[in-house]
């Protein structure tokens, strides 16, 4: 297996599509990594993971009335530099998995600290070339809605919403296995697409069957026309999706595409952009369907 390579993030190349994720070293966080690792590995595109450390906390700690409370019950004033050195030590944990996963997909990756309010910080830097990772967490839904605005609609970024209990481990998972010297096929979740019948959402499917076909998965279209985010959500559910590609512009409240993929069972991307199929991709599996 080939290292992942890290490489610099400007270099005078023409920009690369990235996959740009925040880190942490929860176990929910390394599913959405995982994730990002695999559709970086499916658009060609390269891993880039940020460590955010949360200026809110060390505002908080630097209060004079600010205490922690040990899981042992002792309270205690809280240290600024301690909590920071914490930070650090999350930090350095959290480039070790990325580059480690990184390397499992054979993706070049790198990694980045900053400091500020996580959500934020990923949508700060974005370039339209980018998709932001983003997994929305209880009490933040106004907080990940102007995130997803900022990124999908000034930025003209894509947004991958993870939703806890999203199932991101069966999403975009390459449907063969090897046993015994050969490759057994099996069925993989389907990637759809939202279609609402106008041109943004005619391109969205061609990208998700693209994305389907590159990855081997089923690809299925779910028709929105007069379906409200709850209607299409069950539909999703009831479909097994893996994951469900939507026209960002869709959305007419920016809290729906987060309430869409909590209540949908699977991750959403978000097309912030609209764009023709992915052509390379589809250079690629024309010209393996002629060398069979």
């Amino acid at each position: 297996m080939a290292a992942a390579r890290k490489q610099p993030e400007e270099n005078g190349a023409k920009p690369q599509t990235r996959i740009v994720v925040g880190l942490d070293t929860s176990v929910v966080a390394r599913e959405a990594l995982a994730l990002a690792a695999r559709l970086a590995s499916s658009v060609d595109a390269r891993l880039k993971g940020i460590f955010v450390e949360d200026e809110n906390l060390l505002n908080l700690a630097d209060l004079p009335f600010a205490r922690e409370v040990s899981f042992s019950g002792e309270v205690r004033d809280i240290d600024p530099a301690r909590m920071l050195r914490a930070m650090k030590a999350q930090a350095e944990s959290a480039r070790r998995i990325l580059a480690r996963i990184a390397a499992e997909a054979q993706i070049d990756w790198s990694f980045d600290v900053r400091r500020g309010r996580p959500l934020q910080s990923l949508a700060l830097h974005a370039a339209r070339e980018d998709t932001l990772v983003i997994r929305p967490q209880s009490g933040a839904a106004r907080e990940v809605g102007r995130t997803v605005r900022a990124a999908t609609r000034e930025v003209h970024a894509d947004v991958l919403l993870v939703a806890r209990g999203a199932g991101a481990k069966g999403a975009l998972v390459v449907p063969a296995i090897h046993q015994a010297g050969r490759h057994v096929a099996r069925p993989g979740r389907p990637v759809a697409s939202l279609d609402d019948g106008s041109s943004p959402g005619e391109a969205c499917s061609a990208f998700a069957e693209t994305l389907a076909a590159r990855i081997g998965a089923p690809f299925t279209r779910l028709s929105a026309r007069g379906q409200a985010p709850a209607d299409l959500a069950a539909a999703a559910r009831d479909a097994g999706v893996g994951i469900l590609v939507v026209n960002a512009d869709w959305f007419g409240d920016d809290d729906d595409a987060a309430r869409l993929s909590a209540a949908a069972g699977c991750p959403v991307l978000l097309l912030g952009k609209e764009r023709a199929p992915l052509e390379a991709l589809n250079e690629s599996l024309l010209t393996a369907k002629k060398g069979e």
